[in-house]
C-alpha cells in the first residue's frame, strides 16, 4: 500500500504552550473544530497520475493518506486547484474509480466503495507483491527514494520542487543493509567519505568538507555528535548537501545530518528483531507503536535495544543499552502536543586508527604502512570509556487558520562521558615501537539548549501564491571538563600489543570540572516559495545570525567573551517546471560556519576557539521523476569557503590555523526508487575537484584537501524473486572510492577501492497476519584491504569482510 503520511508540522506559539492544556479542557465545552475531512486548503494539483495526485494532496493538505498500490496504478488523476477541503478534493481525484476515502482524524485511508472499514491489510505500495513486508508506519521510514523533506527549509516540500541536493535514508533501507552507524548508513550516497573511525564516533565529509559538530541535527534541533548516535528509534537520516546556514546558521558548508525520528503509528505495530555479526556481536531491538483514546488521540513510540559490540579489531568491546519514547497529544483539531525521550547507555573500548603524525615524517609513514592491517590500532585493554547521551524534546502545534500555523519547540541534549583513552605520545618507530600515554578527563558534559518558534502559512497576491517561513531560532552549546592528565605510561607496539599497565590516576589528578566553552547562536530567518502558475516557482530568504563565544581556561578563570559576530546571510532560488514530474533549478547561497574547538593533546592550541569561516555556493540541477517510481537527479556545484588545517611543527605536535581558501567544484548524478515491480535501488555518482588556493603556505595551493577522491560511486539494489520464491530478495551493493590524498603536499595518494556487499532478505507470512523476516548481508564479500579514511593523514582501513545476520517479527 502506498502509504503517504504528510503530517502537519508540530505548531504553536509560546502561549499556546501556556494555554494548551486550559484549551484542551475547553474543548470539551465548545463546538469542535473543523475536523480534517473538512479543513479548507488553497490546492495546487495538476493532472498527473493517481498515486502522485494523491501523494501531493496529502503534502498540501498536512494529511496522512494511505492506499494500497494495486488500487491507483495505472490510473490517471484530473487537475484540481482552488479553495477546497479534503473531501471535496479526494471526490473530484477519485470520481468514476470506485475508491472512496475513509478519515481517522488526520489520517485517510483509500478503499474500494464495495469493501469493509477494516477487511484489508494495509501495505505499502513501494513493496507490494504476495508476500511484500508489512508497513513500515510512517512516510520516511519506507522506501528506497526520497519525497518530502524539511531538511533544507522550514517547510516540508517535495524533494523535487526544491533548489538544493538532499538525500534522506530511510529506516527500511537501513535495516536490510543492517547498518549501525552513520557513515554505514550514508556509503549510499556519493558525495560522503569517513571523516572520523565509527569505533570512536560518527563523522562524516560530505563534498569535500567535514560535517563538524554545528552539523548534526535532531528533528531540525541541534546536538552533540561526540559519540555514537543510535539509529533503533530513527525514521531516516537526511542529508542535507551544502551550504544550509539559511535553515541551520552557522553549519558546515558541506551539509548538514539531521536525525528524524520515528512517530506514532496509525496502525498498531509490535516488532521484534534479532541481529548478530561474524565478530561476535549481537543485540536485540523492540518497536512498538499505535493510538488509542475515544479519538484516537493519544499517540505512542517505543523502542528499547540492547547490543554486545564486538568488531574486527579483536580487542574491541562495548556494552549499549538504549530505550525512547515518543509521544503525541491531538488535544483538538487546532492543537497538537508531542514529546520526546532518548537515553542510550554506552561504554566501549577507546581504540585508534594509525595516523600520519604518529610516524613523525611521511616517508616513515610510507615505510611502516605495508605493515599496517585493517585490525592496527593503538588500545590498552583498560581502556573503557563510559558515554551516556540523554534527549528531552517537546513540541506544541497550534493551526491558526487552514492557510497558517506555527510550532514551537525545545530541546535539551546532554553528552556525559568519562574519557580514559591511551594512545600515541611520541613518534611511532619503524618496528611498531612506541611511547603510548594516558589521556584521563573524567566528568565530561557536552549540554545543547534549543529553541525554534517558526510561523508559516500561505498569502496568495494575484496569480502568485507565496508560501511564507519565519521565526527564531537560539542553540547554546555548553562543554565542560576538567584540566586532566596527559602522561607517558611506558612503551607499546602496534604491531604486537603488550598491553602497558594502567597508572594510579584518578578524578583528583584531573581536577573539577568547569565550564571552559559556551556557544550561543541566535537567528531570525524568513522564507518566500513563491509559485508562479504551473512552470515557475522562485525560491529566497534571509537568516540574520548572532554567533557569541565564550571561554575560561582554567577552574579558577571566569567564563569571558571571546567572540560576538552578527552576519545575514541570503540563500535564492530559481525553478522551472517544464511538467509536474521534473525540476530545473539554479541557487545561490551564502553562510557562516562556527571555527573549530581545537580537542587534543598533542596541538599546541589544545582547547582554543577558532572564529567563524565564511562561505558561498553556486548551484545548478535538475530532479526527474520516472518510471514507476524512481527519481533521478544532476547537480553542478562551486563552493568555495575559507581554509581550517593542522599545521604539523615537526616535533610530534601540531596546531589548529586558518589560512586560505578551499574552493570545491563537482557533479553529482543520484537514482533511486523503485525502478520496475521487483527492483528497487540507490545509486550515485559523483566527481569532485577539491583544491586549496591562496594560503601562506604556497607549497599547498592547487593541492587537494586530504581524504577527498576525485570520483566515487555507489549502487544498492534489491531485487524481488517472488515469481520463483514469494517473499524472496537478493540485495548488494557496489561502492567505489577514487583516489585521494594521504599528506597535505598530496606526494603519497591512496589508491582507489571497490568494495562488494552481498544479501539476502526473507519475508515469511504465518497465520493470523503475523510476519517473519530474515536477513543476510556479507559486508565486503572480497575482503577487499582499503584506505577508507585519509582525512586529516589518518590511515584508517575499511572493515574486512562481516557477515550480519538478522531477524524480526512482526505481530
Amino acid at each position: 500500500m502506498l502509504s503517504i503520511r504528510f503530517r502537519p508540522a508540530p505548531l504553536a506559539l509560546a502561549a499556546s504552550l501556556a494555554l494548551g492544556a486550559w484549551g484542551g479542557a475547553a474543548a470539551q465545552s465548545r463546538p469542535p473544530a473543523t475536523t480534517a475531512a473538512e479543513a479548507v486548503h488553497t490546492l495546487n494539483l495538476p493532472a498527473q497520475a493517481l498515486g502522485s495526485a494523491l501523494n501531493e494532496l496529502a503534502r498540501q493538505a498536512g494529511l496522512q493518506l494511505l492506499v494500497r498500490r494495486e488500487l491507483v496504478e495505472g490510473r490517471q488523476a484530473p487537475a484540481v486547484s482552488g479553495r477546497l477541503s479534503a473531501r471535496q478534493a479526494l471526490d473530484r481525484l477519485l470520481a468514476g474509480t470506485g475508491l472512496a476515502p475513509v478519515f481517522d482524524g488526520s489520517s485517510v485511508v483509500i478503499r474500494p466503495t464495495d469493501s469493509e472499514p477494516h477487511s484489508e491489510t494495509l501495505m505499502p505500495a513501494i513493496s507490494v507483491a504476495a508476500t511484500a513486508e508489512r508497513a513500515l508506519p510512517a512516510r520516511q521510514e519506507r522506501g528506497y527514494r526520497p519525497r518530502g523533506s524539511s531538511v533544507s527549509g522550514f517547510r516540508e516540500q517535495a524533494v523535487r520542487d526544491t533548489p538544493f541536493s538532499t538525500a534522506a535514508i530511510s529506516a527500511e533501507v537501513i535495516e536490510d543493509q543492517q547498518a549501525k552507524s552513520l557513515i554505514e548508513v550514508l556509503k549510499n550516497d556519493p558525495s560522503t567519505t569517513p571523516a572520523a573511525d565509527p569505533l570512536w564516533f560518527d563523522r562524516v565529509n560530505v563534498r569535500g568538507f567535514n560535517l563538524s559538530v554545528n552539523a548534526v541535527y535532531r528533528d531540525g534541533l541541534g546536538i552533540n555528535d561526540q559519540g555514537s548516535i543510535a539509529l533503533e528509534n530513527k525514521a531516516a537520516v537526511e542529508l542535507s548537501k551544502g551550504l544550509s546556514a539559511l535553515r541551520y546558521g552557522a553549519t558546515s558548508p558541506g551539509g548538514a545530518i539531521n536525525y528524524v525520528i520515528k512517530r506514532p503509528t496509525v496502525e498498531p505495530l509490535r516488532k521484534v528483531s534479532a541481529s548478530a555479526n561474524s565478530h561476535g556481536g549481537f543485540g536485540a531491538h523492540l518497536d512498538l507503536g499505535g493510538r488509542f483514546g475515544d479519538t484516537r488521540q493519544f499517540g505512542y513510540r517505543l523502542n528499547a535495544a540492547a547490543e554486545t559490540l564486538r568488531s574486527h579489531v579483536d580487542a574491541f568491546k562495548g556494552d549499549k543499552q538504549f530505550v525512547s519514547g515518543f509521544f503525541d497529544w491531538r488535544v483538538n483539531d487546532q492543537l497538537t502536543l508531542e514529546l520526546d525521550l532518548e537515553h542510550q547507555r554506552l561504554d566501549k573500548l577507546s581504540v585508534r586508527t594509525p595516523q600520519l603524525w604518529w610516524f613523525g615524517t611521511t616517508e616513515a609513514a610510507r615505510a611502516a604502512f605495508s605493515r599496517l592491517r585493517p585490525d592496527t590500532y593503538s588500545y590498552q585493554t583498560w581502556a573503557m570509556e563510559p558515554n551516556r547521551q540523554t534527549y528531552v524534546a517537546a513540541r506544541a502545534a497550534y493551526q491558526f487558520s487552514p492557510d497558517w500555523k506555527a510550532t514551537l519547540a525545545v530541546q535539551d541534549s546532554k553528552l556525559k562521558r568519562d574519557q580514559n583513552s591511551s594512545g600515541v605520545w611520541d613518534t611511532v618507530a619503524a618496528n611498531g615501537e612506541y611511547e603510548a600515554d594516558i589521556y584521563y578527563s573524567p566528568n565530561q558534559a557536552r549540554n545543547n539548549r534549543a529553541y525554534q518558534l517558526v510561523i508559516q502559512g500561505d498569502v496568495r497576491t494575484g496569480a502568485i501564491r507565496h508560501e511564507l517561513a519565519l521565526g527564531y531560532d537560539q542553540l547554546q552549546r555548553d562543554m565542560t571538563y576538567p584540566d586532566g592528565v596527559n602522561v607517558s605510561i611506558g612503551f607499546d607496539n602496534i604491531f604486537r600489543d603488550r598491553n602497558v599497565p594502567r597508572p594510579a590516576v584518578g578524578p583528583a589528578d584531573a581536577g573539577p570540572s568547569y565550564l571552559a566553552n559556551r556557544g550561543r547562536q541566535q537567528s531570525w530567518f524568513v522564507t518566500d516559495h513563491l509559485v508562479i502558475g504551473d512552470h515557475w516557482r522562485v525560491y529566497g530568504g534571509l537568516r540574520h545570525t548572532t554567533i557569541q563565544q565564550y571561554g575560561a581556561d582554567s577552574v579558577t578563570d571566569l567564563l569571558t567573551k571571546r567572540y560576538d559576530k552578527a552576519t545575514t546571510n541570503p540563500t535564492v532560488g530559481l525553478i522551472y517546471k517544464p511538467v509536474p514530474a521534473g525540476t530545473l533549478y539554479v541557487s545561490y547561497a551564502e553562510g557562516i560556519e562556527q571555527g573549530g574547538t581545537v580537542d587534543g593533546s598533542t596541538y599546541t592550541n589544545n582547547r582554543a576557539q577558532l572564529p567563524p569561516l565564511e562561505s558561498h555556493q553556486y548551484e545548478a540541477g535538475i530532479k526527474w521523476e520516472v518510471g514507476r517510481d524512481a527519481l533521478l537527479t544532476a547537480a553542478l556545484f562551486e563552493i568555495n569557503k575559507g581554509l581550517e588545517m593542522d599545521r604539523s611543527n615537526g616535533n610530534g605536535t601540531r596546531t589548529r590555523v586558518q589560512d586560505g581558501r578551499q574552493v570545491h567544484r563537482g557533479i553529482e548524478l543520484s537514482a533511486s526508487g523503485q525502478i520496475t515491480p521487483d527492483l528497487k535501488l540507490i545509486a550515485g555518482l559523483a566527481y569532485l575537484d577539491a583544491e586549496v588556493r591562496r594560503t601562506s603556505n604556497a607549497a599547498l595551493v592547487g593541492k587537494k584537501p586530504q581524504g577527498v577522491p576525485d570520483w566515487q560511486a555507489n549502487v544498492y539494489a534489491d531485487y524481488a524473486l517472488n515469481r520463483w520464491v514469494p517473499g524472496l530478495s537478493v540485495n548488494g551493493g557496489l561502492f567505489y572510492g577514487g583516489r585521494k590524498a594521504i599528506d597535505t603536499l598530496n606526494t603519497w595518494m591512496a589508491d582507489s577501492y571497490v568494495r562488494v556487499d552481498l544479501g539476502v532478505k526473507l519475508v515469511h507470512r504465518l497465520q493470523g497476519g503475523e510476519q517473519a523476516v530474515y536477513r543476510l548481508m556479507v559486508d565486503n564479500l572480497t575482503d577487499e584491504v582499503y584506505l577508507a579514511n585519509t582525512a586529516s593523514g589518518s590511515l584508517q582501513f575499511g572493515a574486512p569482510r562481516t557477515l550480519r545476520v538478522s531477524a524480526s517479527y512482526s505481530f
